[in-house]
């Protein structure tokens, strides 16, 4: 069980105790939603502390861990006693806000309390099989996502209109959640990389980008088209040709011992040769899985090097103030074999209009 990989690192580095706040986190190592507090220890059996309002759902769903439910009072109480009961030396954690770090600080007295989330990280950045079989069917939800757009998506309606196109669609087709915030960015607006939604009506000759994803069985997808609405211009053309050209080329790099600094260079030599480096603004890709953004990141400063089971997303973007910008995404799993797309609906050009 992951709880039990946890403890053997534990014991590899040296650490008597490690504590879980973080709900992703907590979902990982006992598959529930229930969030609260997971201690665990070597030669420990884990306990889960979560709050009376989540009792039934941990009681039900928690895996490898005992459960107790605390309240508001005797919250802090139940954690010092189990972390006294194990008597640590030397206690880690993922995240503690600064006054939860103060208090648990001042009641352990010489006991070593610090932060350590690469501990979690190291584990969560590797997707077992069941994970990705999680991953694939959110990609596929993401699709149909996408298609339900290109299907709605004409001059005069709105970004927001557009947006629930594709969340019903998902949710329809089985998806848990929306795994972020969409953005649907038409016009000017899709020089904006992070644009979320408004009220625009779209427009013929508008570049329309969305950046969507699905969630299923708690696992993200993220992908990003962007569509052009009628006859792309000379100007559009060569923005959106010289994004695909990028995103192409960097997917067969996305392979085991690959570093992150290396992929995001070919890309990004790409857009520069083309006169479009400066509008380059942010790095290729990033880490998905229970989160849309996790280790490992593929940017000009990143330190990761890809192994097997890495899910990374592969995003290149032009983005131009006043304008407009193309960017095109996909969630990308590491394989033995090399880069498996999990989301695939096509980037093509042609494919993009509408």
């Amino acid at each position: 069980m992951r709880t039990e990989r946890l403890s053997k690192s534990l014991e590899d580095t040296g650490l008597d105790a490690y504590i879980v706040t973080r709900e992703p986190n907590i979902f990982y190592y006992t598959s529930s939603i229930s969030g609260g507090v997971l201690i665990i220890a070597p030669d420990t059996r884990p306990l889960l502390l979560t709050s009376r309002l989540n009792l039934y759902v941990a009681q039900d769903n928690a895996q490898g861990c005992d459960v107790e439910p605390y309240t508001r009072k005797d919250k802090d109480e139940k954690i010092l006693e189990r972390l006294n009961q194990i008597a640590p030396e030397k206690i880690s954690f993922d995240e503690l806000s600064l006054g939860e770090h103060k208090a648990l600080e001042e009641k352990l007295g010489e006991v070593e309390l610090k932060e350590n989330p690469d501990l979690v990280w190291a584990m969560r950045r590797v997707k077992d099989a069941s994970e990705q079989k999680f991953m694939k069917r959110a990609g596929e939800l993401s699709d149909i996502g996408m298609e339900a757009i290109r299907e709605f998506l004409v001059a005069g309606v709105k970004e927001h209109e557009v947006a629930a196109a594709a969340a019903n669609a998902m949710r329809m087709g089985g998806a848990d959640d929306i795994s972020f915030p969409f953005i649907v960015a038409s016009g000017p607006r899709s020089a904006y990389p992070h644009a979320g939604v408004s009220e625009r009506k779209i427009r013929r000759g508008d570049f329309v980008t969305i950046d969507m994803g699905a969630t299923y069985r708690g696992y993200c997808s993220d992908i990003t088209r962007t569509f052009i609405v009628g006859s792309p211009s000379e100007k559009q053309r060569t923005i959106y040709e010289t994004v695909l050209e990028a995103n192409e080329a960097a997917l067969p790099e996305i392979r085991e011992s690959a570093k992150g600094i290396d992929v995001d260079r070919i890309a990004r030599d790409i857009i520069t040769k083309a006169g479009y480096g400066e509008d380059f603004i942010h790095g290729l890709g990033h880490g998905v899985g229970l989160e849309v953004h996790e280790p490992p990141s593929l940017s000009k400063r990143s330190g990761d090097t890809l192994t097997i089971g890495n899910v990374v997303s592969n995003e290149p973007g032009i983005y131009i103030k006043g304008f407009g910008g193309v960017r095109i995404e996909d969630t990308v799993l590491v394989t033995s074999s090399g880069p498996e797309r999990l989301t695939y609906y096509d980037t093509g050009l042609d494919a993009m209009r509408v």
